[in-house]
């Protein structure tokens, strides 16, 4: 529990605006100790630290006030993305080099988005449209395969350096693949990305690993999740397959995560608890904090029996 002051110095603010926000906003509702002194704890420093950064973005606490914690990180996140500008011409510029085989240019591109960008911002507005403008381009003829294959071995070659650059050797981890018969592996990549960069321990494990060995490897290294990508739609019927023997092979408790073309319809199909689709990176996000919390009671219970 932190006083006044302590709580104002960990959020950025000053003692005055901090009593301001409580009295005119209601921005916190502090604690009181015997004496009637005021106290905040960890989460509500959180808050007014996320209101701080907020305001200094221009938006008013009269605004900000109102909005419950879930809401302000959303808020958050988009602040953060639309602070990087210019990031939205850089996939058609490094498509362009590729164009004209200048491997150079686009490497330097992209190690320099890697190192700058947040993975959030990476992902959404650099990697995800460079994707989607590569089929664009292989469809109407603009981009040979080798091109096509030149941007996917770049991409793969530049993120796995980021999940390797500080090994994660703390437990549980989460495993990442595809099933057999799935090659594409950059969506499985870009999740991977996301999770490393939430600080989930991440083992990348690649494409096309059937379900029991899948199973097997969770089982010796008690991971707190198997996130899958499956997006050919031809594949969906051996994926299913391959799901349910992943289901009867795996440890109960150990959710599977889908991400993919096919997930929605692989989950739905399923109707497995345990089997969720997830497209979205900050459900990610929130899912990896969750199932952390979730392992740790589980292997403490363990422990204790």
């Amino acid at each position: 529990m932190f006083p006044v002051k302590a709580a104002a110095d960990l959020s950025g603010l000053t003692p005055e605006t901090l009593r301001a926000w409580e009295r005119r906003h209601a921005a916190v509702v502090p604690l009181r100790d015997d004496k009637g002194r005021r106290l905040y704890d960890a989460a509500m420093v959180e808050r007014l630290t996320h209101l701080h950064r907020l305001t200094d973005r221009g938006h008013p606490i009269r605004d900000l006030a109102a909005l419950d914690d879930v809401a302000l990180d959303q808020l958050l996140e988009e602040s953060r993305h639309a602070g990087y500008g210019g990031v939205e011409t850089l996939p058609e510029r490094m498509l362009d080099a590729i164009a004209d085989y200048r491997v150079d240019v686009f490497d330097r591109d992209l190690s320099v988005a890697i190192a700058t960008l947040p993975m959030s911002v990476l992902v959404a507005r650099v990697v995800t449209p460079l994707l989607r403008e590569v089929g664009v381009r292989w469809a109407d003829g603009r981009l040979a395969i080798a091109q096509e294959r030149l941007v996917s071995s770049l991409l793969r070659a530049r993120f796995l350096s980021v999940l390797n650059q500080h090994p994660r050797e703390q437990r549980p981890r989460i495993l990442f693949a595809t099933l057999p018969g799935e090659p594409h592996e950059l969506g499985l990549l870009g999740a991977a990305l996301h999770a490393h960069d939430a600080g989930a321990p991440v083992l990348y494990l690649g494409t096309e690993l059937p379900a029991r060995e899948l199973a097997r490897v969770a089982e010796r290294l008690d991971v707190m999740a198997v996130a899958l990508s499956s997006v050919d739609p031809g594949q969906a019927p051996a994926a299913l397959a391959e799901l349910r023997v992943l289901d009867e092979a795996l440890a109960p408790g150990v959710p599977v995560w889908l991400g993919g073309a096919n997930a929605r319809y692989l989950a739905e199909a399923l109707a497995l608890a345990r089997v969720q689709a997830l497209t979205d990176p900050a459900a990610l996000s929130r899912l990896i904090r969750r199932e952390a919390t979730s392992s740790r009671g589980r292997r403490a219970a363990a422990r204790a029996g």
